[in-house]
């Protein structure tokens, strides 16, 4: 593609401009071992457009990337899909006083409401107990919380919108199960409710027919895609789409200028710009390869008999569901959700065993599963790779005549609901103190405490603990996950002086 943002990154760089201009390691091959990438690491000069008024370069690319998604109109992101999260909820925040928000939403989601000073209602997915995996939300459940919540407030559900600024959902889950999103923008759209879909780990959809729709075609108001995440981008880079006349534009764009660098980098949107050229030109049959991959990969590791892997779009259509949830619980393709449930060991033993023994990266470690992510620039050898490790380990485990000596039924922390008795805002505000989880029990958050990946909080400032979730939170330090908001002495933050 001719006069794309890296051409013109290229023939600056090539020019004998001298640059009296920041960025200050001046593209001097002196400045190191990165100082071939800094050849294309600019600022806004003449001709290289600006990211927060694009009238040039930029705003064609945004353009093409706009018409490759089928959205009215597309940001480009470089500090990565947070700030999306961020500027999208703000956009409706003056709408109503509550977010209607799905509880498997990543922090950013938190960290907004808090930040707009937003009363958060949750919808809580269903659990799908043969996997432990969280389930989609269904449209069903969003009438629901919208008639109950009119109940409360005394008022007539003609009159939610008042109340409630919008309602976003995460769709894929980081475990790529999706969500009823046509369903819900429907339903929201009835009362005149934006719907913000989080699809960070969807931007391959909609490429390829076999891959599920994405959310701007499923009439989302925003859609928020990490471009890095499974497409070939760098680290950092997301688009923002908006469509429809719910969300003010101007306002948006407002927010995008606060939570995005006022410095953006010239490498990450030349890296989101020739991302798009690749999977306009390449997508379908890269994706196409990557079925074809995984449909081989699904063979070798059936005859399994402790390890099983969650079943997708692509091969529901081949087997006979057993479970009626998995109807309504659809994965993606994009995910390989391995699980080790009644096995004898956990979700990060069996990462462990991947990572240390066959050198197979895994993207995260659950209780009882682990999730590889997939993306159209896998190989077959990959997938060889992961296939034969995962058989020569239901094989070890067939033989093994004891069980691993831990506790491998873990409670998910989606399957526990704790009561909220402060707003988040002012519970995160509130003076705290330390207090060790055999103490917190029946006291009040006051820090966010996270299971890292996937940032989908355990508990939330202003919700009141109880034993269930403190053995939880230990349970998973004891087995070697990562949990944010404990200190090593495995002290939290509680409410001071408050019951």
């Amino acid at each position: 593609m001719k006069n794309n943002l890296y051409d013109k990154l290229k023939e600056y760089g090539n020019s004998d401009i001298y640059p009296f201009h920041m960025p200050g390691h001046k593209r001097n091959p002196a400045c190191g071992p990165l100082a071939e990438l800094y050849q294309y690491d600019m600022t806004e000069v003449e001709g290289l457009d600006n990211l927060h008024h694009p009238e040039g370069i930029i705003k064609e690319a945004q353009r093409r990337a706009a018409a490759l998604y089928k959205s009215e109109e597309t940001y480009f992101l470089v500090n990565g899909s947070t700030a999306g999260i961020l500027s999208a909820v703000s956009a409706v925040s003056g709408r109503g006083r509550k977010l209607i928000a799905a509880r498997n939403c990543h922090k950013a989601v938190y960290h907004a409401a808090f930040l707009n000073r937003l009363e958060v209602e949750y919808l809580y997915p269903p659990v799908l107990e043969t996997f432990d995996l969280a389930g989609g939300i269904s449209a069903a459940a969003v009438e629901d919380k919208l008639r109950q919540m009119a109940e409360a407030e005394g008022i007539s559900l003609d009159r939610i919108n008042t109340l409630a600024a919008g309602i976003i959902i995460t769709s894929p889950t980081y475990d790529g199960i999706l969500s009823d999103v046509e369903g819900i923008v429907k339903a929201a759209h009835s009362f005149g409710i934006p719907v913000i879909v989080d699809q960070a780990h969807g931007a391959h959809f909609g490429l390829h027919p076999d891959f599920p729709r994405q959310a701007v075609m499923q009439g989302a108001d925003l859609v928020i895609h990490s471009v890095h995440k499974t497409l070939p981008a760098p680290t950092q880079t997301a688009l923002l789409h908006k469509n429809g006349t719910l969300i003010d534009g101007e306002l948006l764009r407002n927010y995008l200028r606060i939570y995005q660098s006022s410095s953006p980098s010239y490498l990450f949107m030349a890296g989101i710009d020739s991302c798009m050229a690749l999977i306009e030109a390449e997508a379908e049959e890269r994706l196409g390869n990557l079925l074809s991959y995984r449909k081989e990969f699904m063979e070798r590791v059936r005859s399994c008999r402790f390890i099983r892997v969650y079943p997708s779009m692509a091969e529901k259509k081949d087997i006979s569901l057993e479970h009626s949830l998995w109807k309504n619980s659809i994965q993606e393709p994009g995910r390989l959700a391995i699980s080790v449930k009644g096995a004898g060991i956990t979700g990060q033993q069996l990462y462990d065993i991947l990572r240390e023994t066959y050198h197979l990266q895994m993207e995260l470690s659950a209780s009882s599963y682990v999730i590889a992510l997939l993306s159209m620039m896998d190989t077959k050898e990959g997938f060889l790779r992961l296939a034969n490790a995962l058989c020569e380990i239901d094989e070890t485990l067939c033989r093994r005549r004891q069980p691993y000596n831990t506790k491998t039924e873990i409670l998910s922390c989606q399957q526990h609901f704790l009561k909220t008795e402060l707003k988040l805002s002012d519970a995160f505000m509130t003076e705290y103190k330390l207090v060790g989880l055999e103490e917190a029990a029946g006291q009040i958050a006051a820090d966010f405490i996270n299971l890292y990946p996937p940032g989908i909080p355990i508990a939330v400032p202003g919700e009141r603990l109880d034993s269930e979730i403190t053995a939880l939170i230990k349970m998973y330090v004891t087995n070697g996950y990562t949990v944010q908001g404990i200190d090593k002495a495995q002290n939290i933050k509680v409410i001071a002086n408050l019951q």
